[in-house]
């Protein structure tokens, strides 16, 4: 069973355009996945259902799990994306979960997010060439192997203090995903991330010929507004930049 938590902010115009999406939906998941996996969907206030709304797809932070995204998007914006977070495999109910970059977690970790986008898609009018994945801690690590696997998939990938995956070859499509555009926010506060890790991964994507644009925050460990408000502004400059130049 896939349990699906609906965002707090749907309004009754909302529940009657969409139904199904205020109700545990049960659909089969894919053989090599467990068979429960829990997602959050986030729509957006005032939605409406004939706009193709850009669609950010969250890994949460460790020891958090999926229900983070609505605290998230409270901050990041609640107008003006669809929104949805699969909870990582590893982890249970008490300690929290985990996006780890071993292989098996990997391979569930992207069947995770491809059926989200699935959901999602399927229950909301989604631009699909507006998909953005982003994460935080290990989450924002995963959003940069996944969003670096296939930069035909997505327009952006955001990560919050969470360094590039080492393990694995994770530039190896690097002349195919080098046009992906990359938000990193960094806290200078983060000891299992710190300025030397972070300057050195900077100088790889740079000689890679990647687009980064870096924040750095004295403290920024938590989702916090300001933070949120500087994504926003990126993920809306991402946008008008690529209806300018179609």
């Amino acid at each position: 069973m896939n349990r699906i938590k609906l965002s707090p902010l749907a309004s009754d115009s909302l529940i009657d355009v969409l139904p199904e999406l205020n109700a545990n939906i049960r659909e089969r998941a894919p053989a090599t996945r467990p068979s429960e996996t829990e997602y959050s969907l986030f729509v957006p206030l005032h939605y409406e259902k004939n706009y193709a709304y850009p669609l950010v797809v969250w890994l949460h932070s460790d020891g958090q799990s999926c229900s983070q995204l609505q605290q998230l998007m409270l901050d990041l914006s609640t107008r003006n994306y669809v929104a949805v977070a699969p909870q990582a495999p590893i982890g249970n109910s008490k300690t929290g979960y985990s996006w780890d970059q071993e292989l098996e977690t990997i391979e569930a970790s992207i069947d995770s997010v491809l059926e989200s986008i699935d959901m999602a898609t399927a229950r909301c009018n989604i631009n699909s060439k507006r998909i953005f994945i982003g994460g935080m801690g290990s989450g924002g690590t995963m959003a940069f192997r996944l969003g670096l696997s296939r930069p035909d998939l997505f327009a952006g990938i955001m990560s919050i203090n969470g360094p590039m995956p080492e393990r694995f070859s994770p530039l190896r499509e690097w002349t195919r995903c080098r046009k992906i555009p990359i938000y990193w926010t960094h806290a200078r506060s983060c000891s299992r991330f710190d300025q030397d890790a972070l300057c050195q991964q900077l100088r790889l994507l740079h000689i890679a010929g990647f687009s980064v644009t870096l924040r750095q925050y004295l403290q920024g460990n938590d989702i916090n507004s300001q933070s949120m408000a500087d994504m926003n502004r990126w993920i809306m400059e991402m946008i008008s930049t690529s209806v300018v130049d179609r």
